[in-house]
């Protein structure tokens, strides 16, 4: 699941998923994102930051919470050590700045998900 409300950085982190076999689920708000999570049990979310109705944080507090809780990755353009630490307290497993790299991003999805980049 990919939560992001820049349309065109929404397209680009489904097509590098799309690219290696992943399908993907796309919400565009907070709210939206914690809806699909209840429905559809993604294997992993990737979530902004700051998105509209509810928050990146309060969407992986869900994820965390879910059962079975769902690995997330969280990606923000606000890198302060208060936004790294808060990610981390919500349980969000990977913390991206962006801007980041087709690499980067795929690194950070692998590691989330428990794969090797070997």
């Amino acid at each position: 699941l990919i939560v992001e409300d820049e349309p065109d950085l929404l397209e680009t982190c489904v097509r590098l998923l799309r690219q290696v076999g992943h399908s993907c689920l796309m919400a565009r708000s907070g709210r939206e994102a914690i809806a699909l999570i209840d429905a559809e049990h993604p294997d992993l979310v990737v979530t902004d930051l700051r998105l509209p109705t509810i928050n990146g944080l309060a969407v992986t507090r869900h994820a965390c919470h879910a059962s079975p809780p769902v690995p997330v990755v969280l990606i923000t353009g606000y890198t302060s050590t208060e936004a790294k630490q808060e990610a981390q307290a919500a349980g969000a497993l990977v913390f991206l700045p962006k801007p980041f790299t087709a690499a980067e991003f795929m690194d950070a999805v692998n590691r989330a998900l428990g794969i090797s980049s070997a």
